[in-house]
């Protein structure tokens, strides 16, 4: 009996809402909390959180003959606030990288979209490209992202190209 009375007023203490008694930390001073040395949230001026966007992906990249345009698709991966996804893009390569767009959509369906610049090092058997991405609108949870985010891929020389990548930036769900 006497466990169940301590249990019911450890219960009644925790819910009572009052203040901890262990030392807390004053409201930070700049625009700036760190959590640990390799995880950040910054906040802008609307008051809206950046949270770090990281993942990684797989899938296969083909060039049409005719246009020379490249295509990404059959992409999947997993990457903090879109879990498991999928990614297409699109884009063209000139003598000093490249532009495109792309789309990333969750597992519910919800997705934003990038355009993106691309530049690249052909060390054989692989290249290696490093994009840089920018939100440019959404959909559902996504409806007003922002952010910027590097994706740094590595695939063979040899059609289809199977490409690997990783992904590292932050992201703004503005709520």
């Amino acid at each position: 009996m006497r466990y169940v009375v301590i249990g019911f007023c450890v219960f009644a203490a925790a819910c009572s809402g009052a203040s901890p008694i262990a030392p807390t930390l004053s409201a930070p001073t700049s625009s700036t909390t760190t959590f640990s040395s390799s995880q950040r949230v910054t906040t802008n001026s609307e008051g809206a959180s950046e949270l770090p966007f990281k993942g990684t992906y797989e899938g296969l990249e083909t060039v049409d003959p005719v246009s020379g345009h490249h295509h990404l698709e059959d992409v999947t991966g997993n990457a903090t606030h879109l879990g498991q996804f999928t990614v297409t893009a699109e884009w063209t390569l000139g003598p000093t990288g490249g532009s495109g767009t792309s789309t990333w959509t969750a597992a519910n369906g919800d997705e934003f979209s990038t355009r993106f610049t691309r530049n690249g090092v052909f060390v054989p058997p692989t290249a290696t490209f490093t994009e840089t991405h920018t939100i440019t609108g959404g959909t559902g949870r996504f409806a007003n992202a922002s952010g910027t985010f590097t994706v740094v891929q590595t695939r063979g020389l040899s059609m289809p190209y199977n490409n690997s990548a990783t992904i590292d930036g932050t992201i703004n769900l503005g709520h």
